[in-house]
């Protein structure tokens, strides 16, 4: 017998196989979300590792591209390896700058410390573990006994050397790592460099790629697309630079007057690791009180520990809302929101990416739904 076929109900089963199957892959997406996640950060971080001098330079010549173009406005827009020269030599002038003022700002600390009383600080711990050796230990008819059982001096005695092999293992495994991190960074700078140089037609390349793969309608939105985020890294990574610099020397600054050692040092540290939303603050000013304490006065130290949090809680309400949100054309409280829901939702990485990305998602949404920002799509239409 022949069963003939009925398209309405041959439709219905393809739709309902096709949503168990979708609903199926959405479940096991969700039920090995981890595992899924952990796969790929490995494939990412397999990646990264392969490609990392490439990736270096990339970063480097993005971060150095507005001073080559500022010098190519002074030497010409066809002696961009000019300009390219001129913005290395910043960068190494900058650097070593930095590096001088750091050796000063030590050997400044280093002769003001009295020797002597660093020997006799010494001298007298070496008497104080002395003691406590003399007071282990038990004198019966002229020998000397221990009071500790054999057993735990044995294990005394293994912990050290373990620890001496681990000491001497991790030193062996930093210093490759460090070796291989030195060789990715000097390619990177020559990847850079050559970027650099060759902008223009990189881009040209890139561009006729793209307009090969794809149509010219969704070629023009790719490369708007692009555009726009430039626009909102460029400022992002502008806003951040400033504010760095900003925080670096307001600390430095109040170290110094407070009296703290290493003050300079201390304030790039503190501005460094101010990029690190809410956990950079607090190293920052840890940083800062441990060493006023190590210079032998609590109360500098106390002081320190004060002058840091204030000026971070500063810096939090007052510069990066500010500097940052006019860089990314974000309102202040937009650039509050983005930092606490993206560390809500993704952690340390979201409240470091929270920002750029509600940036560019308000640069997509007037771009595709202008009239929900009618203000802001009617000057975007003007500037255009």
């Amino acid at each position: 017998m022949k069963i003939e076929k009925n398209n309405k109900y041959y439709t219905i089963g393809v739709y309902v196989t096709i949503s168990v199957i979708v609903i199926f892959l959405i479940m096991a997406f969700i039920t090995n979300f981890k595992t899924i996640m952990g796969g790929v950060w490995q494939a990412v971080k397999y990646i990264t590792h392969i490609f990392k001098p490439l990736i270096i330079g990339i970063v480097v010549a993005y971060l150095m591209d507005p001073f080559v173009n500022f010098y190519c406005k002074k030497v010409g827009r066809g002696k961009r390896m000019i300009a390219t020269g001129f913005a290395v030599v910043t960068l190494i002038a900058f650097i070593g700058v930095f590096i001088l003022m750091a050796v000063m700002n030590i050997q400044e600390v280093v002769q003001e410390t009295n020797l002597d009383d660093l020997l006799s600080d010494v001298q007298t711990y070496l008497l104080y573990f002395q003691d406590v050796v003399e007071q282990m230990t038990i004198t019966i008819n002229g020998e000397t006994f221990s009071k500790l059982p054999q057993k735990i001096l044995y294990e005394i005695y293994q912990a050290i050397d373990e620890w001496i092999i681990k000491l001497t293992n991790n030193l062996l495994k930093f210093m490759a790592v460090l070796g291989t991190n030195i060789v990715s960074i000097t390619l990177g700078f020559i990847i850079a460099i050559y970027i650099l140089k060759d902008k223009p037609k990189l881009l040209t390349i890139f561009k006729n790629i793209l307009s090969v793969i794809f149509k010219p309608k969704i070629y023009n939105e790719l490369i708007q697309i692009g555009i726009a985020i430039n626009t909102v890294l460029s400022g992002y990574i502008r806003g951040q630079i400033i504010d760095t610099v900003i925080v670096a020397t307001l600390t430095s600054v109040l170290l110094t007057v407070i009296g703290v050692d290493f003050a300079m040092i201390i304030g790039i540290i503190v501005g460094i690791f101010n990029l690190i939303p809410y956990f950079g603050p607090v190293i920052g000013a840890g940083i800062a009180g441990v060493i006023g304490i190590m210079g032998g006065d609590i109360q500098k130290g106390i002081y320190a520990v004060i002058a840091v949090f204030v000026l971070q809680q500063i810096e939090v309400f007052i510069i990066v809302p500010k500097v940052i949100g006019e860089n990314v054309k974000l309102h202040p409280i937009s650039v509050l929101l983005a930092v606490v829901i993206g560390g809500e939702f993704c952690g340390l990485f979201g409240m470091l990416l929270g920002v750029p990305i509600v940036a560019l998602a308000r640069v997509i949404i007037i771009r595709y739904a202008g009239d929900i920002f009618s203000e802001d799509y009617k000057r975007e239409k003007n500037n255009k």
